[in-house]
């Protein structure tokens, strides 16, 4: 044995004081339905009775849970502990939470605790109070071989294999998760449209703002106050709002430019519905008028971005995918102007997790070609999210409009606001800093 039984509790109370068992139930945004839940937890691969999936939340002020979590539990307890393992052919799944503690709640509100509520919740089978956590591995570390962990990037592996015999083999559960969170159900896909939802209106607040604006962060501003105003709990991933030369840098997220009068405006933002993200990116010009080259440029941008789309289908790649919004990017002259991959998998994470693979139906990518001219200050993506179909694709985004028709007459929508807003006071260089504070 690596660790000693009577040193367990120890072991688990350093645990629990590193990754505390605090937890916040939810309470706007929507929770997967117990039977949705049950059926995740059914499509884990565990072969052996010796095997099992131990899962472990994380999560701390400021720090959500981890996301394969949230994904078998659709909880966002801070410092559960999700464990399956298979018994007479099926999976059975053991929750382990924090007790009831009115003293947190005082200072944090509800959270999710052992408990019928919390089983009838998330259709565990079995919820224990996270102190039973050392009673079952006593009972079955000997018997368990196999363990395959989901933690925290800052919790290290040992605090649990030090549970476990020493001849106990650790893998990663991303083996037996992500390849099943890359495949959207119906709910996910709901999920996912009310996020797409929240960034349209998110956009439009933007792109109205930008006229009266005069720095990249009072867009910035009027885009997360659109998604806050819905009932986002928080920005997908740090927003990109780049105009003028930073509409060229790829991830720009410092935001603290001036907009170019003259100039585009490039937005790629997402809001969130509970742990699911949008990615969508829309560029506007900020005067309300393209001009001749910006819009000689947008031109060809929306055509490879038209002719990726037409290439998701089921059995296709990513790749693939890639060729098509390409060829039309090199056909027009710009090939050395799109330094990037055109999709990538987009769900609970902006970047979605999951093995390279040929595209199936319920997958959700995104199309996002672009020309990137730093040159001339001019950096044109158009991005949105679609989802594979049976026998084809599906834009989730189609609602939100993209003509360069469309992007003119969201900016002149300003108009109506009257006369310029007073320009703000410039910064103060000595106390302000070009790095986003996130």
């Amino acid at each position: 044995m690596r660790f000693a039984g009577e040193g367990l509790p120890i072991l688990l109370l350093t645990i629990f004081l590193l990754f505390p068992g605090m937890a916040r139930i939810q309470a706007s945004e929507p929770i997967p339905p117990a039977t949705e839940l049950q059926q995740r937890r059914s499509q884990i691969g565990l072969v052996e009775s010796n095997e099992i999936l131990l899962v472990a939340a994380g999560g701390t002020e400021g720090e959500e849970v981890i996301r394969d979590y949230e994904y078998l539990t659709g909880l966002r307890s801070w410092g559960g502990v999700l464990i399956l393992r298979r018994d007479s052919g099926a999976v059975v799944s053991t929750l382990f939470l924090p007790a009831k503690d009115p003293d947190f709640e005082m200072w944090n509100g509800p959270r999710a605790f052992p408990g019928e509520e919390s089983r009838k919740l998330t259709g565990i089978d079995t919820v224990l109070p996270f102190s039973s956590l050392m009673d079952w591995v006593l009972k079955n570390r000997d018997q368990v071989k196999t363990v395959y962990l989901a933690k925290p990037r800052s919790q290290k592996e040992s605090l649990w294999s030090n549970m476990f015999a020493a001849e106990t083999q650790f893998l990663s559960a991303s083996r037996l998760i992500h390849s099943h969170r890359q495949i959207k159900s119906d709910w996910e896909v709901s999920q996912l449209k009310r996020a797409i939802d929240r960034t349209h209106q998110g956009l439009k607040a933007g792109a109205f703002n930008a006229k009266n604006s005069f720095y990249e962060y009072e867009v910035e501003a009027a885009i997360e106050g659109q998604f806050r105003t819905q009932g986002s709990p928080a920005p997908g991933f740090p927003s990109i709002v780049g105009s003028g030369p930073r509409s060229c840098i790829l991830h720009w997220q410092e935001n603290n430019g001036e907009l170019d009068r003259d100039g585009v405006l490039l937005m790629d933002v997402g809001a969130r519905s509970g742990a699911y993200t949008a990615d969508i990116t829309r560029t506007i010009p900020v005067s309300g008028k393209w001009s001749e080259r910006q819009l000689q440029i947008y031109a060809v941008v929306l055509e490879a971005q038209r002719e990726g789309i037409a290439a998701v289908k089921p059995g296709a790649t990513q790749r693939e995918v890639d060729s098509a919004a390409r060829r039309v990017i090199r056909n027009a002259g710009f090939g050395n102007y799109f330094p990037h991959g055109t999709s990538h998998h987009v769900g609970m994470n902006v970047h979605d997790v999951g093995p390279g693979r040929a595209l199936q139906p319920g997958m959700v990518i995104t199309v996002e070609p672009g020309i990137y001219i730093p040159e001339e200050n001019i950096g044109i993506r158009i991005e949105d999210m679609v989802l594979v179909t049976e026998d084809g694709c599906e834009v989730l985004s189609a609602a939100i409009p993209k003509s360069a028709e469309a992007m003119e007459a969201w900016c002149k929508g300003a108009e109506v606001l009257g006369p310029e807003l007073k320009k703000p006071a410039p910064k103060n260089s000595d106390s302000d800093s070009p790095q986003r504070l996130r």
